[in-house]
């Protein structure tokens, strides 16, 4: 599985598109595209980094705030012009179909009933099983200021947790035991922010249940400027495996 972080940035950072994640999940005989969230400006860095974009499976939505789902309809629309015809998966937690639906709309009117493809909604319970484009998946809730869920995709290939926005809750640590790859939001370095996570709070959790490897994202815009370059010695403190992505960087799951 091959892991692309098409952006890396918080809702208003000026300079890094939205956090955006596309997953290339490879078997023998094919290629499943996933990209987990697509806000404001993720569509574009979508394009960006896919060679393929028309081949995209499903996309992940993790709450309904801007910055994780308005870049849909730029994205369905761009999929019409191209000719896309095959059926797009839409997971997400509840009230996904009908808020895409409504910005679709706001956005593009009339376009919803002719984009030439079906968008195929699935809405997810917290703590549900659940299939991502074939694959198995579990939706955990988070801690964030609107209902929202992280997710723990399996793989042939390994496992990988995306926070979304929002800190795992104690109880559920457990559940990333030995976790391959885990993407977590981290708002602020040290500084505890109601509804979101620090480095800290990652690491320490990191550290505990033994993910192998771990990626920081969506990063206060003022802090990932003034702190990036103390990231790799933070995690070497805590002992974690780690890195502070950019937009574009990619890594394989093996």
């Amino acid at each position: 599985m091959q892991v692309v972080f098409c952006g890396v940035g918080e809702a208003f950072d000026e300079t890094l598109p939205n956090t955006s994640i596309l997953l290339r999940d490879r078997n023998r005989r094919s290629c499943r595209r996933i990209l987990l969230d697509c806000g404001f400006t993720a569509a574009p860095a979508y394009w960006l980094n896919e060679p393929e974009p028309l081949e995209l499976d499903a996309v992940w939505i993790s709450h309904l705030h801007g910055d994780h789902f308005l870049g849909l309809p730029q994205m369905f629309i761009r999929f019409s012009e191209h000719g896309r015809t095959r059926p797009l998966q839409v997971c997400g937690p509840v009230d996904t179909k009908e808020k895409v639906s409504q910005v679709m709309e706001l956005a593009y009117p009339g376009k919803w009933s002719r984009l030439g493809f079906e968008v195929l909604f699935r809405e997810v319970l917290p703590g549900e099983d659940f299939e991502l484009a074939g694959s198995k998946a579990l939706a955990l809730p988070v801690e964030h200021p609107v209902p929202a869920l992280g997710l723990l995709f399996r793989s042939s290939s390994g496992t990988l947790f995306y926070s979304g926005d929002g800190r795992v809750r104690p109880e559920h640590g457990s559940l990333l035991a030995g976790c391959h790859l885990g993407i977590f939001e981290a708002f602020r370095v040290e500084m505890t922010t109601p509804g979101h996570s620090s480095a800290r709070q990652v690491l320490e959790l990191a550290r505990s249940v033994e993910i192998k490897k771990v990626a920081l994202v969506h990063m206060q815009r003022r802090e990932r400027q003034d702190q990036a370059d103390m990231i790799p010695s933070y995690m070497e403190k805590y002992g974690v495996n780690g890195f502070l992505p950019g937009p574009g960087h990619s890594l394989e799951l093996q």
